[in-house]
Order: structure tokens, then C-alpha cells, then sequence
């Protein structure tokens, strides 16, 4: 089975670390953002989760603040550090995953638990190959 994986930084410099281009749009529309976050934070079901945050890599004077855990839909993966990023500083989602979002109508369903354990499976195949 295979999954899209949702895209939470544009790139990554190897000096600074992950971050957001220029050119990424800012959701300034307050109910689209709103419907958003409802997708991005409550969506989907947690298939992985780390104990503890991650840094905010886009102001580390906040230190650990970015929840680390994993959702699927069944059709894509995202992290809830979309819903972070979003909220604090406006970065909409990439945009192949901002139009999955819309023509659901920033609704998701509960995937079965046979679609949830293939989706960790496909999420630790693509980290392997990376390595």
C-alpha cells in the first residue's frame, strides 16, 4: 500500500537546519486557518509518536515546544508539527497536501487498523531507504 507523504519543511540548510521558503504561502484568512488546524490537529490517527517536543525551528528561544507525533487518513502521512507551524507563524501546508485538504472538505475518517499498520510500515520503508 502506498501513502503521500505531507511535506513540513521546503528544504534543509546544513549549517541553520530545516526551513520555510519565502515563497511557502501564510494562511491570513482567519476561517481558513481555522478549518485547517482543525484538519492538521485533529485529524487522522496517530500512528507513531515520540515522547518529549522538538525544538521551533524557526525561533529557538521557545526551545521544545513542537508535538512530535505521526497521523494518517489512510491516504496521506503528516506530523502535528504542521498544526504548530500553522498556528504560530501561519505556514499553510505544501500545496499537493493543501488541495487533498480542500477537496475533502477539510475532512478526514478514522482508517482501519490494517491501513494504520501499513501506513507505519510504509513510514519506516521510507525512512530505511533514506539511510
Amino acid at each position: 500500500m502506498e501513502f503521500k507523504r505531507a511535506r513540513l519543511f521546503d528544504g534543509v540548510d546544513p549549517k541553520s537546519g530545516p526551513y520555510f521558503d519565502e515563497s511557502r504561502p501564510r494562511i491570513a484568512d482567519q476561517a481558513e486557518r481555522e478549518r485547517l488546524l482543525e484538519f492538521l490537529s485533529h485529524g487522522g490517527v496517530t500512528i507513531e509518536r515520540t515522547a518529549g517536543l522538538a525544538p521551533d525551528q524557526i525561533d529557538a528561544s521557545k526551545g521544545k515546544v513542537v508535538p512530535v507525533a505521526t497521523v494518517t487518513d489512510g491516504a496521506w502521512i503528516w506530523t502535528r508539527a504542521h498544526a504548530y507551524y500553522l498556528e504560530h507563524y501561519g505556514f499553510g501546508p505544501d500545496a499537493e497536501f493543501y488541495e487533498y485538504i480542500k477537496s475533502r472538505g477539510y475532512r478526514t475518517e478514522k482508517p482501519e487498523q490494517a491501513v494504520q499498520d501499513a501506513a507505519l510500515e510504509f513510514l519506516r520503508r521510507s525512512r530505511n531507504a533514506r539511510s
